[in-house]
């Protein structure tokens, strides 16, 4: 089959996008999928393993990017193929351009793009997860509007439910199109247990002012991390095949 890929662009910071693009690949490799996994560049990176303190010497010597091993985990990607997952693994909670920058590291751009392309090249769907918001800056001039405008994927948005998020997925979701990204759906992560009554009418309003259709509202999951009762509980919420279909094309 065609090799085929799918940018994930959330609304902000923490509003789920590495959780959601994780259930996305199982669902993936469950429907029979070779998966690929990109998260180009993330900064928050910390030591193998995990330490409570860091200091500036440790900005990009054996980092572990945890959004990156969340992927990995969630398609069954080996730890030999880290750094095909994420080239960059940066330390410090700032943009990647600021802790780059920090680090005294030079992110390749054209390189990391490359790489990117390559990876879509090699699987059946590729995941390509961005950082923060669509604007978060990512190396010099480029921000990740540029780097997901250059890699020509149709995407995801990831929103939030709560007050204010029709606000932010419009003003994403229209700055993706003036930047010719092609948005086909929104996925609602319901991460801190909405009112029922504002997020319907959240999810509605998105809808109605995008023209982009909403395919899932992601409740919050308490359950274990153990990736089949995952799978089970996305799949009560997630239609996989409306979904491929509706982003890429693909019927299966």
């Amino acid at each position: 089959m065609k090799q085929l890929g799918i940018s994930i662009i959330g609304t902000d910071t923490d509003v789920g996008k590495t959780f959601v693009t994780g259930l996305l690949g199982a669902m993936a490799v469950d429907d029979g999928f070779a998966v690929g996994m990109v998260k180009p560049v993330s900064s928050s990176a910390v030591p193998f393993p995990e330490c409570v303190t860091m200091d500036e010497d440790n900005y990009n010597v054996g980092l572990e990017s945890k959004d990156a091993t969340h992927l990995m985990r969630a398609v069954g990607i080996p730890e030999s193929r880290r750094h095909e997952v994420n080239p960059y693994a940066i330390a410090g909670d700032f943009s990647p351009r600021l802790a780059a920058e920090l680090a005294g590291i030079e992110i390749d751009y054209d390189s990391v793009l490359q790489h990117t392309l390559d990876v879509v090249n090699r699987y059946d769907l590729t995941f390509v997860e961005g950082a923060g918001g669509i604007t978060t800056p990512l190396y010099g001039e480029k921000t990740f509007t540029d780097f997901m405008k250059d890699i020509k994927l149709p995407a995801i948005v990831v929103a939030d439910g709560r007050l204010g998020s029709i606000n932010r997925a419009i003003l994403t979701c229209e700055y993706a199109k003036m930047h010719g990204i092609e948005v086909k759906a929104i996925i609602v992560n319901d991460t801190t247990a909405v009112d029922p009554f504002l997020l319907k009418t959240n999810v509605a309003d998105m809808e109605r002012y995008t023209g982009i259709p909403v395919l899932a509202v992601v409740p919050p999951y308490q359950g274990p991390d153990i990736q089949k009762v995952q799978l089970g509980w996305a799949r009560s919420f997630i239609d996989s095949k409306k979904l491929w279909n509706t982003v890429i094309g693909l019927t299966c």
